[in-house]
């Protein structure tokens, strides 16, 4: 059963609406990864410190502004390292490790959606049939395909590729909450570390990457098999 989003009655296929509603959602999606990428360029990423002043100058709401504005980040290009060391200096490794997952896989959602419904269209028009063949070949492999990426992809291009190409997104948030966990941990490790360090956090760092490691193994030795299982599948008829 799909686990993609009913498509509303009536709502045009991609790639069929006019031009120029496409080309107004596209350039939405190009002037925002613009203004990300024009930050990145022109200024420096704010130290710990930095952001631990800023959260503390709202008082009580200020961890609610700053899960807030992690969760903007992880939408865009930024890097959210920043925000998630931050996290584990600001909270403890705990807390700040609840506060990266949370919103590093609600940054991703965001980013899966802003992609889907702005940039899917334009995608279609430039190359349907390619999106297409990729698309076939993730049929059932979304969730394995999201769990490997996850680890070395940046958050960004990875919730804009799985948008784009259309991932279902229960596999891709699954995938997406499962891979970025142990990462996230780390760095609220780090943070916490830095804060007041102890043997605890830094024996958390190295579990996370461990479990980094071996997930990423797993997975990949999974979709390796499953890839090997095509052709055998491939011949056979299809009149099921």
């Amino acid at each position: 059963m799909s686990t993609e989003p009913a498509r509303e009655p009536g709502s045009p296929e991609p790639g069929t609406r006019p031009a120029w509603v496409t080309a107004l959602k596209g350039g939405a999606l190009l002037l925002l990864l613009a203004v990300a990428v024009w930050y990145l360029i022109g200024h420096e990423l704010p130290t710990v410190e930095q952001v631990r002043a800023f959260v503390e100058g709202f008082g009580p709401w200020g961890p609610f502004v700053f899960a807030a504005v992690f969760v903007l980040v992880a939408a865009t290009p930024v890097p959210v390292t920043i925000m998630a060391v931050s996290g584990g200096f600001l909270f403890g490794m705990a807390q700040g490790s609840v506060v990266g997952v949370v919103a590093t896989t609600a940054g991703a959602w965001l980013g899966y959606w802003l992609a889907r419904f702005l940039g899917r269209d334009a995608l279609y028009r430039l190359a349907g049939h390619r999106v297409e063949a990729v698309e076939r070949k993730l049929v059932g492999k979304g969730f394995l395909t999201v769990l490997v990426l996850r680890p070395v992809v940046p958050n960004w291009t990875l919730s804009y590729g799985a948008g784009l190409v259309r991932i279902p997104q229960r596999d891709y948030l699954g995938a997406t909450l499962l891979g970025g966990m142990p990462g996230q941990v780390s760095f609220a490790a780090v943070g916490a570390f830095t804060s007041r360090p102890s043997w605890p956090a830094l024996a958390a760092v190295a579990a996370s990457w461990a479990v980094v490691v071996v997930v990423g193994a797993l997975a990949w030795r999974r979709s390796r098999r499953g890839s090997q299982h095509v052709p055998e599948a491939g011949g056979r008829g299809s009149s099921e």
